[in-house]
């Protein structure tokens, strides 16, 4: 037996809570169904060491509640991992949202009736459920993976994913530990445990740009005027790029005479989080000129932290200039290599050849291990709806209308999948987004779409194939013209899913006030592009 409701909801993190808030507002019934044992998407399965926010807390916390921004209060201005799933408990049981969240459900199939209009779901647990639309709250990089290194299976110590990490403290003292990637979690993770352990080796895939976090506890004064100007800052957001507060110097660098260009990258270096990168000049993500004269401020100061002249040049990035990938926010990430307990492998110089039952083979050393950790990623943007067997109209399963790469209009639905939303599906702008700003406002173009049909009368809403093509389109030429497009190796392009997905650029790039404009012009036109019947 199936139950029945208005609207399914698929994941219960930032976007799924949003959702169902917003559902509830409407009137409707509606049911989330969340893979984990408790709440929190992000924030419930990423619970490594040093996990925190890259964005600042007052600029990712949500908008739509002046009593909860008058109640919380957050301690640092890049909260951690316990205290982000806190709040979001918090929001929950203040808006009595656990009710309507099923635990413990990840979703097996979702298939839709061409007879009833409607959407049935099945876990993989066995509970049924049905309902007229369905919203996908499933997040960007949530489908995490393990490399194809031959071996993965054969190690006996302990194996962990920064991405599936246990609930229990774990206890490094005294362990050989392997951390595989360098990006922003494996920065988090370096730069957390390697007081503690006997010996840690990084594993390092591709070399990044860290720029520091400059994190600190939020003063008495400071939490006064967070929350007197909160909404001054939701409003920065709306009109920024990228949806955070830094906000560019609208010159173009290469305007700028180079001694004042010099002088405020190290202001902005200096000014942390992600300052140097977003609030740059207005050229920085498509002047070469710009974006090398940033990498090279960088390498002199990793040169400069960095003891041993080698290991420097290895964490310093060749193959990808300043600002094309997101910046890792770091502490003393570079001091960790002067530990006597820190080495450094190079993988692009000697790659990994196996994984063995007693740690990991490059091409020129054996490293014995007691626990490897897997910094490795995900399948990003489509992987966590791949994973479900979704099927559309005449029985069409997302594989096959994805066989030859996504298509999505305007990153929310996809032809021949009736009253199927996506809340961050591929073409969305979420290419650098804090992503709460960016969540709220693609549930509230959901929610206000489903709101407009029951309005006028209308049982289902479908994008038209043409409206499809024609967004998959825009999104792959507005990654031209940037710096970003050369980097083909990048999540942005697919590099970490199937062999149809590589080289297809998966976001949209042309920012969000652009986007919500966007949004705002197809609602206004009774949703142009899309088909109610």
């Amino acid at each position: 037996m199936s139950q029945e409701f208005d609207v399914i909801v698929i994941g219960a993190g930032v976007s799924g809570l949003y959702s169902l808030y917003k559902l509830r507002e409407l009137g409707l019934s509606a049911r989330v169904f969340e893979a984990g044992t408790g709440i929190g998407g992000t924030w419930y399965w990423n619970r490594y060491p040093g996990a925190r926010f890259d964005s600042e807390s007052y600029s990712y916390q949500y908008s739509f509640s002046q009593e909860v921004i008058d109640e919380w209060e957050w301690t640092e201005h890049f909260s951690g991992q316990p205290e982000i799933e806190r709040y979001l408990h918090y929001v929950a049981d203040k808006f009595d949202l656990k009710r309507d969240i099923e635990l413990n459900a990840r979703i097996a199939t979702a298939v839709y009736d061409d007879v009833e209009k409607t959407w049935e779901i099945e876990t993989t647990n066995g509970v049924r459920a049905r309902a007229r639309f369905v919203i996908a709250a499933t997040g960007l990089l949530s489908a995490h993976q393990f490399p194809d290194y031959p071996g993965v299976e054969s190690f006996a110590g302990r194996a962990l994913h920064s991405a599936r990490w246990p609930k229990e403290t774990i206890d490094f003292s005294g362990k050989r530990v392997g951390v595989i990637g360098s990006g922003p979690t494996a920065v988090q993770i370096i730069q957390s445990i390697a007081p503690e352990v006997d010996h840690l080796t990084v594993f390092q895939r591709t070399a990044n740009w860290c720029t520091p976090l400059r994190n600190r506890p939020i003063t008495t004064a400071e939490q006064k005027e967070l929350k007197q100007k909160a909404h001054q800052i939701f409003d920065l957001c709306k009109r920024t790029w990228a949806g955070f507060i830094h906000d560019p110097d609208p010159r173009a660098g290469v305007d700028v005479p180079k001694a004042e260009r010099l002088k405020r990258y190290q202001e902005l270096y200096d000014r942390g989080g992600f300052a140097l990168w977003l609030g740059n000049y207005s050229d920085s993500f498509t002047s070469r000129l710009v974006a090398d004269e940033v990498a090279e401020v960088l390498a002199a100061k990793i040169r400069a932290r960095v003891k041993d002249p080698a290991t420097a040049e290895k964490l310093i990035p060749k193959s990808h200039t300043f600002g094309t990938k997101r910046c890792p926010g770091e502490k003393n990430y570079y001091e960790t290599f002067n530990r006597d307990n820190v080495s450094l492998v190079d993988l692009r110089a000697t790659p990994i050849t196996r994984i063995t039952p007693t740690g990991i083979e490059t091409g020129d050393a054996t490293h014995e291990l007691d626990v490897i950790i897997y910094a490795t990623g995900f399948h990003s943007v489509t992987g966590e709806l791949m994973r479900i067997d979704i099927r559309g109209e005449r029985g069409v399963s997302l594989q096959e209308h994805w066989s030859d790469g996504p298509k999505t209009n305007l990153g929310v639905q996809f032809s021949g999948f009736p009253n199927f939303f996506a809340v961050m599906g591929p073409h969305n702008p979420a290419l650098f987004c804090n992503i709460t700003r960016c969540a709220e406002s693609n549930v509230e173009w959901i929610i206000g779409c489903i709101r407009y049909m029951r309005e006028h009368g209308f049982e289902t809403i479908k994008t038209t194939t043409e409206a499809e093509a024609a967004w998959t389109e825009r999104c792959y030429k507005s990654a031209k013209g940037l710096l970003i497009d050369d980097m083909q190796d990048s999540w942005f392009f697919g590099s970490t899913n199937p062999a149809n997905i590589r080289g297809r650029f998966l976001l949209f790039a042309g920012g969000v006030p652009a986007y919500r404009e966007i949004f705002a012009d197809v609602a206004a036109k009774g949703y142009e592009g899309f088909d109610l019947s």
